[in-house]
C-alpha cells in the first residue's frame, strides 16, 4: 500500500502491523496506530536524482484517502442503531455540500486531527458541536430580530456584546435591552440557565448514506506563508523571503448524508425540539460546522425530497 514503511518496534510487531494497515477499515485506527514512523518525521521521498519529490507524510495520506474502503455494513448497523436511540426525537436529513473537517486541532502523531467515532472509525458530529452551533445561530438571531447589532462593524467587541446578550437571555428578567419576553423564554428552553439545564438534548450525527461515486476521505492542504512567523510565536516579524510550508490534512468529502435528532430531556414536560430543529438546520446551511467555514467548508444542504430522518 505504501512504498515505505518503518515503525519503531520489534520486527515481528513490525511484520504484523505490515499486514494489518493494508486491511484496516478504521481510520482513526489507522490514524492513531499505524502512523509510520516517515510520516511522523516528515522524511522527504527522493527520485532516482535523489531530489525531494515531496513528504513521505503526504504520500501516505494521499494512499489512504485513495484506497480506504468504509464498511458499507458498519455505516447502515451504526445508523440504525442511532435510530434506535433517537426514536421520538426531531429529526433532520442533510448532505454535505462542502467538504468538512471537526476536530483540526486535535492532538495526534499527525499534529493535525479529525473527529472519528473512537468504536466504528467513523465521521460523526458530536451533539455538543451541534448544540454549541446552534446556541450561538440563535443568539445572533434574536439579536438581529430585537435590533441589537453584534456586527464587529459597528461594535467595538461583539464577544463582549455576544456574552451580554447570553446573560441576559438566560437572566429572570432582560433589563436595559429591547428583547420579546418569547424569545429569552424559548432561549432558556433550549439551553438552559446556570441553575437548570435546557429542556433539548442534542445528539450526536452520524452518516446517512454513503454515496458510491465518492470516497468518504479527500486530502486537502493548508499552506502558511510565514512559518518562522508562526514557530517563534510572533517573536520574529512576518516576510516574503520565508518559504511557504504547505501542510496537508484529511477532510470528509462533500456529498456525505448525514442524520441530525434533537431530543426531550426527560425532565422536561413539553421540550421546544421543532423549534431546535429548525435553527439547527438553518446554521448548518448558513454558517456551516467545524473548522474553517469562513473557507466554506461544513456547510450542509436539505436533501430533494427528504426532510427528517
Amino acid at each position: 500500500m505504501y512504498k515505505r514503511q518503518t515503525y519503531l518496534v520489534p520486527s515481528d510487531t513490525a511484520t504484523v502491523l505490515g499486514q494489518h494497515v493494508k486491511n484496516s477499515r478504521n481510520l482513526g485506527l489507522t490514524l492513531q496506530r499505524y502512523v509510520p514512523q516517515e510520516a511522523i518525521d516528515e522524511t522527504d521521498r527522493l527520485n532516482d536524482r535523489g531530489r525531494s519529490i515531496g513528504k513521505e507524510r503526504n504520500f501516505w495520506l494521499q494512499d489512504i484517502c485513495r484506497e480506504f474502503k468504509p464498511d458499507t455494513a458498519l455505516i447502515e448497523s451504526t445508523y440504525r442503531r442511532w435510530l434506535a436511540m433517537t426514536e421520538g426525537a426531531a429529526r433532520l436529513t442533510l448532505v454535505s455540500r462542502s467538504r468538512m473537517i471537526i476536530g483540526l486541532g486535535g492532538k495526534g502523531a499527525l499534529e493535525l486531527g479529525i473527529t472519528l467515532h473512537p468504536v466504528t472509525g467513523l465521521p460523526y458530529i458530536p451533539g455538543s458541536a451541534l448544540k454549541g452551533l446552534c446556541r450561538n445561530y440563535t443568539l445572533y438571531y434574536i439579536a438581529a430580530e430585537s435590533g441589537i447589532s453584534l456586527d464587529p462593524a459597528a461594535v467595538k467587541d461583539p464577544s463582549e456584546a455576544a456574552r451580554q446578550l447570553d446573560e441576559q437571555l438566560t437572566a429572570t428578567a432582560n433589563y436595559g435591552l429591547n428583547i420579546h419576553p418569547e424569545y429569552a423564554a424559548l432561549y432558556r428552553a433550549l439551553f438552559g440557565k446556570q441553575e437548570e439545564a435546557g429542556q433539548c438534548v442534542f445528539y450526536d450525527a452520524v452518516i446517512q448514506d454513503l454515496p458510491s461515486d465518492r470516497p468518504l476521505f479527500v486530502l486537502d492542504v493548508m499552506t502558511p506563508h510565514f512559518r518562522q512567523y508562526y514557530e517563534s510565536n510572533g517573536a520574529t516579524a512576518p516576510h516574503d523571503a520565508d518559504n511557504p510550508n504547505p501542510i496537508t490534512y484529511i477532510t470528509v468529502n462533500a456529498g456525505i448524508m448525514f442524520a441530525f435528532a434533537v431530543g426531550s430531556r426527560r425532565t422536561a414536560r413539553q421540550a421546544p425540539t421543532g423549534d431546535a430543529l429548525y435553527l439547527l438546520d438553518q446554521a448548518l446551511r448558513e454558517w456551516g460546522i467545524g473548522a474553517k467555514t469562513a473557507a466554506g467548508y461544513g456547510l450542509f444542504k436539505r436533501v430533494k425530497g427528504k426532510k427528517s430522518a
